[in-house]
């Protein structure tokens, strides 16, 4: 247990635009939001940027097109099919998601802004830039720095918001050096690594328990139209049952935390997969069952307690040793995070799924359960602490 915990915004970040990246295009990721916040960040220190105004910048590059959704996602990487489309709408949409959660009021702004191009915000403006780069060198087949910088010049040479960081970038390409890294990812992260500052915030567990809530809502179940509110029915259910076997308010509340995160990996599971109508197998069940270790995974990152990261990242192990992803049994699953497998397959009984064609009711949920519970899978005294009048889909 903690009672200030530092969190790192910067790893979440990192993550939820690869998850992003994932959802829009499929594999491969196109990376075009770490593009463009590396060719940010170098206009950042030509420009003399402060470190608090980079680590926004890189934050809120990362993060830019987070409100568009798959279909305009496609067209936004395309020179000539952006311009059929109302640019301004995904930025907005992206500032309703961003301002919903705690330490990203700042990047909601930055981001509201970022096709505007006469925003009196700066950053927007880089961003605005940047972006707008990044498109023209993935629809281009451009090599060598004299011909991007005729390109860059004919589009901005005549916007005087953008004269300084038209200075500063035309100086940025003036060697190959610009597009030797721009044509390879990973040494894009490497620079990014070593000139872009992690960002961490001091929470208590109410703060924390926020922020989970306002991702689970805004990142995770909104990533398809099957995981709508499940992370905080799952949340909610977990809670209850911990309150009716009396657990402290402490216990309580890492629990429910842990339900707002425990499905953080599935944004690393394409829709593909994840809406699959029939039984996955293969390679595509195994894709599927990632999700728990991408959990565990993306917690570590952040450094949260560990309390928090078994709860979450345990909650398809079982009693008898048979879950995944550790195959973990009952003596090494702690109270937390045997109800919260009680609680996930509660949960998914009473929703939607692309597999089944209709949600049960409590009884027949607990009826599947107990059945679970008779064979060793999970705890029967957790799935009997489930009250029958239960809230789902309203938490």
């Amino acid at each position: 247990m903690f009672f200030h915990k530092k969190l790192n915004l910067t790893h979440m970040v990192e993550n939820i635009s690869l998850s992003f990246d994932l959802m829009a295009f499929s594999e491969p990721p196109r990376y075009h939001s770490i593009k463009v916040a590396f060719i940010g960040t170098l206009i950042g220190y030509g420009l003399n940027l402060t470190r608090t105004q980079r680590i926004d910048l890189y934050l809120s590059s990362l993060l830019h097109d987070v409100g568009a959704i798959a279909s305009e996602a496609q067209m936004l990487l395309e020179y000539t099919q952006r311009k059929n489309i109302d640019l301004q709408h995904h930025a907005t949409v992206g500032f309703e998601i961003l301002k919903e959660i705690p330490f990203f009021e700042t990047i909601a702004d930055i981001v509201k802004d970022h096709h505007n191009a006469s925003s009196d915000n700066l950053l927007s403006r880089i961003i605005y830039f940047s972006d707008e780069i990044e498109v023209i060198l993935r629809s281009s087949d451009i090599f060598e720095p004299r011909v991007l910088q005729a390109k860059v010049l004919s589009i901005f040479k005549d916007k005087a918001e953008f004269k300084d960081i038209l200075d500063v970038f035309m100086d940025i390409i003036k060697t190959d050096a610009f597009l030797i890294i721009y044509s390879n990812i990973e040494e894009i992260k490497k620079y990014l690594q070593s000139h872009v500052e992690d960002r961490f915030v001091v929470v208590n567990p109410d703060a924390l328990n926020s922020f989970a809530k306002a991702v689970a809502k805004n990142f995770v179940d909104i990533k398809s139209k099957f995981t709508l509110n499940h992370s905080l029915d799952v949340a909610h259910t977990a809670l209850v049952i911990a309150m009716q076997l009396g657990l402290s308010k402490a216990e309580c509340k890492t629990i429910e935390t842990a339900g707002f995160l425990h499905d953080i990996g599935k944004l690393f599971v394409s829709n593909e997969i994840l809406e699959y109508p029939g039984k996955l197998e293969g390679k595509n069940w195994l894709k599927m069952k990632s999700h728990a270790y991408f959990t565990y995974s993306f917690l570590k990152q952040l450094e949260l307690c560990e309390d928090i990261i078994h709860i979450a990242s345990s909650h398809h192990e079982c009693l008898d040793g048979s879950g995944y992803p550790f195959g973990l049994n009952e003596s090494k699953l702690t109270t937390g995070a045997q109800i919260m497998a009680v609680a996930d397959i509660y949960a998914a009984l009473r929703q939607l799924r692309p597999y089944k064609p209709h949600p049960l009711d409590h009884n027949g949920a607990v009826e599947i359960l107990l059945d679970m519970a008779k064979k060793g899978k999970i705890n029967k005294e957790f799935v009997k602490a489930i009250p029958v009048n239960i809230r789902m889909w309203r938490y």
